[in-house]
């Protein structure tokens, strides 16, 4: 049965008559899967150590997922990753944004740029042997190279923590991919709850980052705590002012990622970021 057939049959009834998802986009989205419809983007993550920041030399780069629909112009991720998921096309749009990204990745790694990481989101839900084949086979025919790759878990669907996110850290660490947590604050996810596990990073939402409260203060900085007892990185998402970067500095993060540098923008524009550093 060819994919938009499925695509229809499974979103009929309850999933159909959904304000998030339109007919326009239900009938359209198989169709931008290969087509070049989609669109990937890079923001920038820097290190905080480095003394040049804010005007530093990006030390990875996120990929993020653009629809230049023919009809309703550039859609952001919220709009199409939910249909995706519902119509379990997720997979297979995970694997074209790695795919690209990942190549784009290695050209600039071959060009002087040998230890830029890339970062690919996943959904809670994806996690599973069949999802970690795809990635460690996708990573490895687009050439990064070995310990670069870093794939965020996003914060919803809830749980964010699964037993077979668990489960598979070990399999993806084998095959040199590094695991994030992403968002942390934002949703439902502990310190607690990230005690032990064998993960490599976790981002602070900017709701955490853009605070300057004690309790975010203490938040923050138990995480910091955590992270360099197991040997975690600290990414203070949603920098977009001097004082979430001192802010974030001060607490002790590793990396900064936000408007302050630089939003989501195309190759061309990043690969201007990296040149300083050639």
């Amino acid at each position: 049965m060819k994919i938009r057939q499925v695509l229809h049959r499974g979103l009929r009834g309850r999933h159909a008559d959904r304000v998030n998802l339109p007919a326009t986009l239900l009938r359209d989205l198989p169709g931008a899967l290969g087509s070049g419809q989609l669109m990937v983007e890079y923001q920038p993550l820097f290190d905080l150590s480095a003394p040049e920041v804010p005007v530093g030399v990006p030390v990875a780069v996120e990929a993020l997922c653009r629809w230049q629909h023919p009809e309703l112009g550039v859609l952001g991720p919220d709009r199409f990753i939910p249909i995706a998921e519902e119509a379990g096309l997720l997979d297979e749009l995970d694997r074209e944004v790695l795919a690209r990204a990942g190549a784009q990745v290695r050209r600039w790694q071959q060009d002087g740029h040998g230890a830029l990481g890339l970062s690919v989101n996943a959904s809670p839900t994806r996690w599973s042997e069949g999802f970690v084949d795809a990635i460690t086979t996708t990573a490895d025919e687009a050439g990064l190279r070995r310990g670069t790759l870093v794939v965020e878990v996003t914060e919803t669907p809830a749980p964010q923590v699964t037993a077979a996110m668990i489960d598979s850290l070990p399999r993806l660490h084998e095959s040199g991919v590094a695991v994030s947590i992403d968002d942390f604050g934002a949703g439902d996810t502990t310190i607690e709850m990230l005690d032990g596990l064998a993960i490599d990073e976790v981002k602070v939402d900017r709701s955490l980052t853009q605070r300057s409260d004690a309790d975010a203060d203490r938040e923050v900085t138990a995480l910091v705590r955590m992270a360099f007892r197991e040997g975690w990185r600290v990414v203070a998402e949603g920098i977009e002012t001097v004082a979430d970067l001192t802010r974030a500095r001060a607490r002790g993060c590793d990396r900064g990622q936000g408007f302050l540098w630089a939003r989501p923008m195309g190759a061309a524009a990043l690969g201007r970021l990296l040149a300083p550093s050639r």
